[in-house]
């Protein structure tokens, strides 16, 4: 019992790790920020590899997404001082975990990972449109203090807003990226849906 969970926190913890990493580096290299003049991304995707991992796996996908985020922004800002960065990454990920706790504990919806292959319309989706939504919010206000209070600097209203629109964009981007590739996979009988 013990050897398959840990053989499975492995696999998820993997798994998360390496694609987080290549869509952060993705986006990295399409938008060419310097971390310095950093003012939120209009369509942040590592923000959807939060949102669906943690959906996914809860707990289990929190120490790979950090050490991705770390790896991601040491790969791309090799010679910068990233304190700041680490604090924004912490901060990130518990925005996602406390709005998808939230939203189990308030059962407003609720969520199974083969609910991905569903159709799609706001009834199937509305955990992962609800986590979206509130942990973009938290994520834009509490990620912004933390960086203010380290950086002894004031965010304005259009920084918050545009890590809110960021995160929003770079979730539903990178969740109808994956419904996609799926979708083609399945239909090319590459991927089976496993009915438990």
């Amino acid at each position: 019992m013990y050897h398959s969970k840990l053989k499975n926190f492995l696999a998820i913890s993997i798994t998360v790790y390496f694609v987080t990493v290549v869509v952060f580096s993705f986006w990295s290299g399409l938008t060419q920020q310097s971390p310095q003049a950093w003012v939120g991304s209009l369509a942040y995707l590592p923000h959807g590899c939060k949102v669906i991992f943690i959906c996914f796996f809860g707990y289990r996908a929190v120490p790979a997404l950090f050490f991705a985020e770390l790896t991601g922004q040491l790969l791309e800002w090799p010679n910068t001082d990233m304190t700041y960065m680490y604090a924004g990454s912490i901060t990130s990920i518990l925005s996602v975990l406390i709005a998808a706790e939230l939203i189990k504990w308030t059962q407003i919806a609720s969520f199974k990972p083969s609910d991905i292959f569903l159709k799609v319309n706001f009834a199937n989706y509305k955990f992962l449109i609800f986590v979206i939504i509130i942990s973009a919010l938290f994520n834009s206000i509490f990620t912004n203090l933390v960086l203010s209070i380290i950086n002894g600097v004031n965010i304005g209203v259009e920084v918050i807003a545009r890590f809110f629109i960021g995160d929003m964009l770079g979730s539903i981007v990178f969740i109808t990226f994956l419904m996609i590739l799926f979708n083609l996979l399945q239909q090319r009988r590459l991927y089976k849906v496993h009915e438990d």
